[in-house]
Formats: C-alpha cells, structure tokens, sequence
C-alpha cells in the first residue's frame, strides 16, 4: 500500500487523458490517495474531524458534497498559519503559486496558467471575489485578511458559476457577517525586523433588526536586506486595512448585508538584486546596493450591498458592489548602483468598477438549479514612466552586439553615448549620419576615423544631453463593459447519481487609448536635420481602438455516492478569458482564451469522519494563451502573442485524526505544463519556438505537511502547530529578453540552479499558543522560515536588456510574539 502511495507521488506525465483516467482508478482501488481540496478548518473533536461549509456552487454546502478542486481555509487556520493575505496561500494549496515581490503588482498562477502583463490591455486568468464581487485588477486583489471568514481556492475553470476571467480558477474571500453577539477582539504582535501589529474586531447588536462588525488591522515591518555602507535594512512592509458590514434583518423572510472596507499600503518597493557580477557583488543574499529606492503605494476601497430574499423554494440574491483603487509603483529596475546600468519605472494606476449580480437558487424535487445575471463596468487608467541614465545606453549596445553583459563598457568618447544615439535615433537620422560617414571616407578617411569624429561631432552638438536622465512615458486608459447570463443545474437521478449541467454566456466589450510623445530630443548638425526625437522605451505612438468578445462555456458534471462517506466524480468545463490589447505598445488586438478542463475525483471520509482522504487528476487545454514579452532590436520592446498550452496533474489531500488531541494534514500536488504551439514575431523563426518547453513561473510539485496538537496546562488550552512546506524548481517568474551570454554562472548563484531555473526550496513554520480557562486572554508565539532557508522569489526581468537580470530574495526567518483578549 505504501509504494503504490509512493508511486502516485511519482507519477511521470500525463500525456493523454486516458493515462490520467487509469491513475486516478488506482488511487479509487488502493483507498490511500487524498483530496484535490480540503475545505476543512480542523479543530481537535472527540467526534471527529469538522468540516466547514463553502459557497463554491452558490449555495451553502459542505466541502465533501461539492464535485470541485476545492481548498479552503477557515478563520482558526488562518490564525494558526500566519496567513496574512492571498500571497501567502501559495505554499499551503496544492496547483496555486503565490510567488509575488510586491503587494500592489500580484499575480496568481493555478495550475500553470497565469497572466504576466502588468498592463491593462488585458485581464488576469484567476478571477478574485470579496464577498460575491469581483475584483477586476491584481493591482488590488492582494488585500489583508481582516477579518476572513474563510478563504476558497477553486482550480479549473470556473466560468459558469463564477464569471469572467476565471479560466484558471477563483479565489474567494468571505468575510464575517455581523451576528449580534456583542463581543470583540483585540491582538497585539512584535517581533524580529522590529514587526508591530495590531488586530481589533467587534460584533454589536444595534436593535432586533440591525447588527454591526467591524475590523481594524494596522501592520509593520521593518528591512529585512542589509544595505551597503547604510545601518538601514531595505525591504520594509507597512499597511492598514479598515472594514464594516452592517446586517439589516428586515423581516423573517428578508435580509440585507451593507460592507464597506479601506486597505492602505505605503512601503518600499520591490527588492531586487542585480545577478550581473560586474554591476554588483552577484550574490542575491550579500547586502544590496542601489541608485534609487523603489516605493509602492495604494489605496483600495470599495462596498458592496447585499440582498437575500427567501422565496420558499427559492433564493433570491441581489449583489451590487463598488471597487476602486490608485497605486503608485517604483521600481528599481536593474538591482544596482552601477551608473551604466541606471534603468527605474514607475506604474501610476487609477481604476474604478461597477458591478451587479441577479441569482436565484432553487430546488424542485430532485432538481438544484443556481440561474443569474451580471453585470461589470470598468473604467482604468495608467502611466508608465521608464527612467534611463544615458551611459545605460552603452549596456544596452553591449546586450545587442551578443557580447558578455559583464564587459564594461569603455568605449572611447565620441562611440559610447553618441554610438548609441546613432543606432537608436530614427531612420532618417541614422540615414544621414550614415550618408556623412560615406562622405568623409570618401575623402579618404578610415571608416573607423570617421565614425570617430562624426561621433565627437555628435557630443558637442549635444553634449549638455548626453550625460544625465532620460525619461520617457507612455499613457493608455481602457473601459470594459461585461454581461453575462448562466445557469447550473443539478438533477438527482437516483439517490446516489447526481448530474450537473450548467453553462454561461458572456460578452465582453472593450475600448482601449495609447499615447506617447517624444521627451528626449538630439542635434544632428547635417544637412540641416536639426532636432531629432529619440524614442528607446516607448517609440511616438497614438491609438484608439475597440473591440468585443463573446463566448458559450459549459460544465458537465457526474458525481456518485457510493456511501455517506465516499463520492467519486468526473467533470467536463470550459473556461474564457476576453482578448485585449498591448498595454504598452500599438498592435492588433490578441485573441481570446479558451480552456477546456476535464478532471475525475473522489472525496472519502473514513474511520467515524477521523480520515479524510481526497484526490482529484486533471488534464487541460489551453488555446490561445496571451504572452507578453520583450522582443526587438536594437532596444526590446513589449510585445504580445497568442500561444497553446497544455497540462496535466494531480492534487491530492489528507486529514487524519490520529488522536482526540493530534491532527496531521498533508498535501501534494504536482503540475506539468507546457506550450504546444507557438506563434511567431516577425523576424524570429523555429529556433526561437519553446514548443515542449514548462510554462513559466509554475513548480512542477508542491507538498505541505501539517501538524496541530492539543493539549492542557496551566490553567488553558495550548496549541502547537508546525507545518513543512516544500516547493519544486521553477523557472524564472519574471519574463525578461533572451541574452546570448549570461553574465553570471547559475550553479555558483544562491537559489538558482546550473539550468538557470529557480531552485527548489522547503519551509518549516510553527506556532505555539494558549488560551486561558480563566480569563479572555491568549499568546502565542510563531517562528517563519524557522530553518532560515534562503531562496528567490523570482529572477530576470526588464533590466536584461541591459545585461543586467535581478533577483528577488525571500524573507528570512521571522520570529515574534502575540498577546491578546477577547470581550
């Protein structure tokens, strides 16, 4: 029993469905495999293991009843676990990755599909809801669980219950609904890296009719990189969230939830640290040096009113929300102090969106059917400003020559800046720069002198230009008007059989502005050309464009009830995510993506509800995934392409009471995902394909173990839990150009790998509290990262172009106490 448990571990891919068929019959025959989810919060009962309740099909069920890759998190496990936002959801939910260097700038992966364009010409492929709404843009989907209810990972294809862009899956955050019963909460924690937090929460009683609850959250942290020749550490964290719900029970039959909250965030920016040994020291974990402090700021905000209406054999819900934000994002780009390399961004975003739900829930005898309407307006804007040092530009020829980036250029005066204006101006310039080049060779010059001294002509004309800032910016706005009518039924067949049939239609309607002038002017002292515009970053663009997208997803479920307690099923769905637009340069539209998702599962509770066991294996198709990328010559740009993909896996989970006071839980999941067709940007051909290569960003295994005792003393009730989570290798997270030479060597570098992907790494946290009998008191005290792993979080990015890719190093071990009451 053991090995074939081992085997299932190892499981090599899974090319065809049928493979993927067969190993989940073999998990169903040796009773030993787990949970695609676990949607349990486990407390230790005498009875057995509890089992919270998810809204993943739009109405109240328990985990186990529901045919979905479900994991979610209840509010004592994300007490218990530290869990201080989504971000930190990655390293304990088998298929998603977390993997983010900054708050306002998230990305989620599920399963291999993710979305890497920090624009806004497209949508991200994991949908985010707070309480029913959908969150349209990752710039504020990354918010502080203050006080959560419960967090729910979907996986796969959520399109028919959950709406758009839920191609890859859903995360939903449910937050506690006010119940009247007069009490509240108040938490303090300090700890290393000087951490202050403070958690307060309370539930009131207004009247019989009117209920309020309320959260505050305020937290800090301090650097956690040392910096060289400073006593500051960078790498700060600082934020505050704010949040209200008031419940109005209008009569029996009627009630209405009204919830506003506040998140600020204002802390450094991203670190990032140059892999270039000629720039830097190299080393992702020695104390940092850079030319300008990143800064992330945001305001999100939003509020939402709820109607629930009982009509005897139907529900009717009625969800209207408002949600909007402004961040500012700076970025130190190339991770480095080196004058040579200066490259910053800066991200200005302003979005604002409306939205509202129509759903009725029913049933009629044998038939639970979930129909409704939505409706979702966005209206965003955004400013991206690049900032370069003009000596950069003599990186960036280094870059395009395919020389090693680690060459330091020295060019001789007159070559360097001035070489870099010739081949980067426009082709009128280059043109007549060329043609007084041929002129002076013709009067018996040297190609090499006269390169020499139109370049030395070139500086003087324009010398107070050539050694200082160049700044350039591009702005772009968008609105997307999106509706959408479905409906999911689910119809008893026997008291066993159950057959779930649903589908959505969808369409999307978008409007997309770009605009970018030229900054940055240079002389060229022939034939009167006089001032020329110098574009490197954001070439002189303006556009208007518009499109609309449509599309029909079904899901098709059989599930079957062999006992109470065991239940297995097999799902078919499709999932859609509307095209867009090159956020960062003009181009034509990119397709829409589809997905098509088929998965087989069981859900198993064993020995009197103390072993849970869980599994699900799945294998999809992507078409059309949408790519951003830097490609071109001489400078990089932003690019997009529409690509095919697909994958296959499986997560599996266990729960088991071992004791009345000890609880293991395990998990593992595993993903091989991959691109099967790639198209092409002109000028590249089959040698720049990646057909066959993993798609970025996604670790082919992710494992977690848990384990939570109870136990008495003292006067109060103790808990200890530790946790070991382990991550595969992966590749970089952050897409930069491709470089002929590398300018370190990956096996030497901390956190990566001699293949140049990031390294694997594992992780060990505990935690140990007390509640007293006696008194509304508690402690606890929590270790993080207790073994002080060092690893990245991501590697590359768009200082490649001038030959410097950075590194994102991860928190150290955190220590750090908590004390509070409840009253």
């Amino acid at each position: 029993m053991q090995s074939k448990d081992q085997n299932a571990f190892n499981t090599p891919h899974y090319s065809k469905l049928t493979q993927a068929i067969l190993g989940a019959l073999t998990l169903v025959s040796t009773s030993t495999m787990a949970n695609e989810t676990d949607a349990e919060e486990s407390t230790a009962k005498k009875e057995g293991l509890e089992v919270i309740q998810v809204t993943a099909q739009k109405r109240v069920e328990s985990i186990q009843d529901v045919p979905i890759a479900i994991t979610a998190f209840g509010d004592a496990d994300i007490e218990k676990m530290g869990i201080q936002n989504a971000n930190d959801l990655g390293l304990l939910t088998p298929g998603l990755e977390t993997n983010n260097a900054t708050a306002t700038q998230t990305t989620f992966n599920i399963r291999g599909i993710t979305t890497n364009d920090m624009g806004i010409g497209l949508d991200a492929a994991v949908a985010v809801y707070i309480d029913g709404v959908y969150v349209g843009r990752r710039g504020s989907s990354n918010i502080n669980f203050n006080d959560v209810e419960r967090v729910e990972v979907l996986k796969g294809p959520q399109g028919t219950l959950f709406g758009r862009n839920a191609a890859a899956g859903a995360i939903h955050i449910i937050t506690k609904k006010p119940a009247g019963d007069n009490e509240g909460m108040v938490k303090f924690t300090i700890g290393n890296y000087n951490k202050r937090k403070i958690e307060m929460s309370a539930d009131l009683k207004i009247n019989e009719d009117w209920s309020f609850r309320g959260g505050f959250n305020s937290n800090y942290r301090g650097g956690y990189l040392d910096v060289v020749d400073s006593k500051e550490r960078y790498g700060t964290q600082e934020d505050w969230s704010i949040r209200g719900s008031w419940l109005w029970n209008k009569n029996a039959d009627t009630e209405v939830i009204i919830r506003a909250d506040f998140n600020d965030t204002n802390q450094q920016g991203r670190p990032a640290v140059t892999l270039n040994t000629s720039f830097g020291s190299g080393d992702p974990f020695a104390p940092i040096e850079y030319d300008f402090e990143g800064l992330e700021t945001r305001e999100a905000y939003g509020a939402s009113v709820e109607v629930n209406h009982d009509m005897g054999d139907m529900t009717f819900t009625s969800i209207s929300g408002f949600r909007a934000f402004e961040r500012y994002n700076a970025m130190e780009d190339d991770g480095s102090a080196f004058t040579r390399a200066y490259f910053e961004s800066i991200l200005i975003e302003d979005q604002t969106q409306l939205s509202q739900e129509f759903r009725l829930v029913g049933s009629h005898g044998d038939l639970k059917w979930t129909a409704g309407s939505t409706f979702y307006y966005e209206d965003i804007k955004q400013d991206v400003v690049a900032t370069f040092n003009t000596l950069s530009f003599d990186s960036l020829a280094v870059v395009q020559l395919g020389l090693d980036p680690r060459i330091v250029p020295d060019f001789p005066f007159g070559q360097g800046v001035a070489g870099a204006y010739m081949t980067l101006g426009p082709l009128e310039a280059q043109q007549v720069i060329g043609r007084e080049i041929q002129r002076r060779m013709m009067a018996g010059e040297s190609f090499e002198s006269a390169q020499a001294a139109v370049g030395n002509e070139l500086v003087n004309a324009n010398i107070t230009r050539l050694f200082g800032q160049h700044t350039e910016t591009f702005e772009h706005s968008a609105t997307t008007t999106s509706v959408a009518l479905y409906f999911d039924g689910t119809y008893a067949v026997t008291d066993k059989l159950d057959v779930t049939l649903g589908g959505r239609f969808t369409y999307d309607d978008k409007e997309f502005s770009l605009f970018s002038a030229p900054q940055n002017f240079f002389t060229v002292p022939y034939e009167n050309l006089g001032e020329v515009p110098l574009a490197v970053a954001f070439q002189p663009e303006q556009a208007e464009q518009a499109e609309n997208w449509s599309k029909f997803t079904p899901r098709f479920v059989i599930d079957y009830k062999w006992t109470d307690s065991f239940m297995t099923y097999a799902s078919y769905a499709e999932g859609f995510k509307s095209g867009g637009f090159n956020g960062l340069g003009e181009a034509p539209p990119v397709k829409e993506e589809t997905v098509t998702n088929t998965e087989i599962g069981f859900k198993s509770s064993w020995f009197d509800n103390r072993f849970r066991l869980n599994a699900s294996v799945f294998d999809y198709e992507y078409t059309n995934l949408q790519q951003l990328e830097l490609f071109g010559s001489p400078v990089p740009t932003y690019n997009l392409r529409n690509v095919d993909a697909e994958g296959d896996g499986y997560d599996v989970e266990m729960v088991w009471q071992v004791t009345p006071d000890l609880i293991l839980t395990a998990n593992h999941g595993k993903t091989i995902a991959e691109y099967t067709k790639w198209d092409f940007f002109p000028g590249e051909d089959q040698s720049d394909s990646r057909v066959g290569e993993p798609i970025s960003g996604m670790p082919e295994g992710q494992s977690n173990v848990r384990l939570d005792y109870f136990f008495e003393g003292l006067n109060g009730q103790w808990n200890f839990h530790v946790s070991w989570a382990k991550t595969g290798e992966r590749t970089q997270g952050v897409e930069g150009p491709e470089l002929a030479v590398m300018p370190f060597e990956p096996g030497s570098v901390t956190g990566i790998n001699p293949n140049g992907r990031i390294s694997g790494y594992s992780l060990v946290n505990t935690r140990l509290s007390w509640q007293s009998d006696n008194h509304p008191i508690f402690v606890a005290a929590y270790i993080s990262n207790a073994t002080d792993e060092k690893y990245l979080i991501q590697t590359g990015g768009q200082a490649m172009a001038l030959g410097s890719p950075i590194a994102t190093p991860a928190l150290p071990r955190m220590f750090g106490f908590e004390f509070g009451m409840e009253f």
